[in-house]
């Protein structure tokens, strides 16, 4: 299992929720908004799972092809 990350709207830093994923809690909660405290900013934010899922699949594509 892994942290679920969301980007915080205020910093645009990448912050850690207190969710941890694998395939089937991400299936369970594909639909799903959650509340969470942000480590960047230190407000609440609400976050849609398969938006900030689908971000951080992105930042990770552009992070690695910046490297290469």
């Amino acid at each position: 299992m892994s942290a679920l990350f969301f980007t915080c709207p205020n910093t645009k830093q990448r912050a850690p929720t207190t969710i941890q994923t694998d395939v089937r809690s991400l299936r369970k909660l594909w639909f799903k908004k959650l509340t969470v405290t942000c480590s960047s900013c230190g407000e609440m934010h609400e976050i849609a799972v398969r938006e900030t899922y689908t971000d951080g699949i992105l930042e990770d594509a552009a992070q690695a092809f910046r490297r290469a």
